[in-house]
């Protein structure tokens, strides 16, 4: 964890998701300078992944084997929180054992915006896709209050890349 920057110190409103690597790749959060967090996945199907940041690991898992549900664990096996997505709906709903629920979403239907909101802050942060970028595919917005408001600002930045390349893999294998 010591290879990451605090996200107390981000300064920069916009972050820029690398991707590394071709067969097995795993995704950095970074400012183009400071690396802020990793995505890494674990097997060949994508069913489990670990979120580094300097502010703590975590493993997101889906709960059963054909199961909707994710569940978000610390790496001692503690679970700290649920993520649910909402049948017939675009909407992913997160809740954590410390009180914090947010949705993620797209709030226009042939937006590639993808939107953190929270009943009790609003807007927290956009993850945008962008089209034939391979090795920037991604780009995460936030307002540099949310950071001191949110200590799992970069906890829900990592999940919502992670969201965002399930349900691109899920497009994937329908088409």
């Amino acid at each position: 964890m010591d290879q990451f920057r605090n996200f107390d110190q981000l300064r920069v409103p916009e972050l820029i998701v690398l991707r590394h690597g071709f067969l097995r790749p795993w995704y950095e959060l970074t400012d183009g300078q400071f690396s802020y967090g990793k995505l890494t996945y674990i097997g060949a199907l994508k069913r489990t992944c670990t979120l580094e940041t300097a502010g703590g690991n975590w493993i997101v898992k889906r709960k059963s084997w054909l199961g909707r549900k994710f569940i978000i664990e610390q790496p001692d096996g503690m679970e700290i929180g649920l993520i649910t997505p909402q049948v017939w709906c675009r909407k992913v709903n997160m809740s954590m054992n410390n009180g914090l629920t947010a949705t993620f979403y797209n709030k226009k239907i042939l937006s590639h915006n993808y939107t953190w909101v929270s009943e009790q802050l609003g807007d927290i942060l956009k993850v945008q896709t962008k089209f034939w970028s391979w090795k920037k595919p991604f780009i995460v917005k936030t307002d540099l209050d949310m950071v001191k408001k949110i200590p799992e600002l970069p906890l829900l930045a990592l999940l919502g890349i992670n969201l965002v390349l399930l349900k691109q893999a899920e497009a994937a294998a329908v088409s």
